[in-house]
């Protein structure tokens, strides 16, 4: 495995020019002033020429001949955008392919700029950061291919998914694009409201747990949404239907707003990619026609059920399915669906929702990742201080436990002190983090019998579905091996492989 952090320490002092650090952080809490851009210009000539280059291109007449008559037309907001276009499609090299390599630099300046119109549409503040964050979200890339091409090159390899991609990251150097871009930034000496949102752009949950801010939290879920659009448009378009929801919950823009906020990003990523010569666009300018069939598709499933309620056959029809519910809701009364100590639900409830979390995974490759967890040293704690205790640890963790899942998510008892949740997730990042937060706050709470306090900790195995994976019994097999692990390498861990 490499040793990225070590690598970075070295040579990411120069990997982004100073100056350039500089003019990105005197805009960090104010608003961008010409005099700021022409003090930071005036001490570098590079930068300054490089401006007036992609302002003024060859062959084209042109009086903007000083920073300060480029000032005037464009505005120094736009201007520091422009800089940073040009550096970074200077990052890009041919070292992993002219094609990989422009697709890649596309790719930023779209995420650049929805993070950037998303935040502005929303009233967030300072949105020119939400900016630099997306245009730099994935700066690794562009320090990989300088550094380690090789590795690169496979990471955009054509069977890679994303979560093989994901996993391949963390294995060649124990740690994914996201937060090398974060390290890489931040050993720059770029300020954290600009690099903190970078580590999360893919992670909505890290961004709501984050104790920033709220204006670096609204900037990192620009950020994050900024990334999703980018994603529906380049890699997949079964995303947008989600996209809208998430953008409505986290931004409160409507579908209406939301439909003139994309027609902004378009002309701001088509301006910005004009003014750096790249005209040769990867880009599919669809969104249109998702919305136009999304609005067919609503008039015709509201036909539908118009001609459900004119159809006597289909209220017959209908009537006997609603018997057939009932019949079975009765059959479920009286079940106990949950464990009467804890509250968690029991092994029933378990092999039930397991059998149809397993079928839908492989009809419709919808991830799920499994949590075998299980108290540290229990027995020693009920022998010492006497099963009621041992019964208010066993109350207290697992609601510790479900303060930690979503509400799609679930815990099952499946033992004395042995549990398994059942997660919601497309990569197995989501599931360790899930388990690492459940890990931190048990060890973290106070556990007290009479006026004694009394350590606990709780051991974890991370699995997440594969599609080679035979049944059930043999992905809670793995989980539980990795439980195992955790207990054999000194317990209070998490092992995920």
């Amino acid at each position: 495995m490499t040793d990225i952090k070590d690598h970075i320490k070295k040579v990411s002092a120069n990997f982004i020019p100073r100056p350039l650090v500089r003019l990105l952080n005197l805009s960090i809490d104010k608003k961008i002033l010409p005099e700021d851009i022409i003090s930071v210009l005036n001490d570098d000539r590079e930068l300054s020429d490089l401006l007036i280059q992609k302002i003024n291109p060859v062959g084209e007449d042109s009086d903007l001949s000083s920073i300060e008559n480029v000032l005037e037309i464009y505005g120094p907001e736009k201007c520091i955008f422009i800089i940073l276009n040009s550096f970074l499609k200077l990052l890009c090299g041919d070292k992993i392919g002219n094609k990989t390599a422009e697709r890649l630099y596309e790719m930023q300046l779209f995420t650049a700029c929805s993070s950037f119109i998303i935040a502005k549409d929303s009233g967030i503040s300072y949105p020119h950061i939400a900016y630099y964050s997306g245009l730099f979200s994935n700066i690794s890339y562009f320090y990989l291919s300088r550094h380690f091409p090789d590795k690169l090159i496979r990471i955009f390899s054509k069977d890679m998914s994303n979560v093989s991609r994901m996993t391949y990251e963390w294995e060649s150097f124990g740690l994914d694009h996201s937060e090398i871009s974060y390290l890489i930034l931040g050993s720059s000496g770029i300020n954290p409201e600009i690099y903190d949102p970078v580590r999360s752009h893919h992670q909505k949950n890290i961004i709501i747990d984050q104790d920033n801010n709220d204006t670096v939290k609204n900037i990192a879920l620009a950020v994050y949404s900024g990334s999703m659009l980018t994603n529906i448009f380049y890699d997949d378009l079964g995303l947008a239907t989600e996209f809208r929801k998430e953008v409505r919950s986290l931004t409160g823009l409507s579908s209406s707003r939301l439909e003139c906020t994309v027609d902004s990003i378009i002309d701001l990523f088509k301006e910005m990619a004009s003014l750096n010569s790249v005209t040769d666009l990867c880009f599919p300018g669809y969104f249109k026609v998702i919305s136009w069939f999304d609005t067919k598709l609503a008039l015709v499933r509201s036909e539908v059920q118009m001609a459900k309620k004119e159809n006597s056959d289909l209220y017959l029809q209908n009537s006997k399915y609603q018997k057939i519910l009932e019949d079975n809701s009765k059959k479920l009364v009286g079940i106990a669906l949950t464990d009467p100590l804890t509250g968690a639900y029991n092994r029933r409830y378990l092999d039930e929702r397991l059998r149809d979390e397993f079928q839908k995974a492989k009809r419709y490759n919808q991830g799920f990742v499994l949590i075998s967890c299980d108290i540290d040293h229990f027995k020693r704690i009920n022998d010492t201080y006497g099963h009621a205790f041992g019964d208010t640890v066993l109350i207290k963790i697992v609601q510790i436990i479900k303060s930690a899942l979503r509400k799609t998510d679930f815990i099952s008892r499946t033992g004395g002190e042995e549990f398994l949740a059942v997660c919601h997730s497309s990569n197995e990042l989501g599931g360790i983090i899930i388990a690492e937060k459940i890990r931190k706050s048990i060890e973290n709470t106070e556990f007290v019998c009479g006026d004694k306090k009394v350590p606990v900790t709780m051991s974890f195995g991370v699995v997440l579905y594969f599609p080679e994976v035979k049944s059930v019994d043999e992905l809670i097999r793995i989980s539980d091996e990795r439980l195992y692990a955790a207990k054999n390498a000194g317990r209070n861990k998490v092992v995920f492989k």
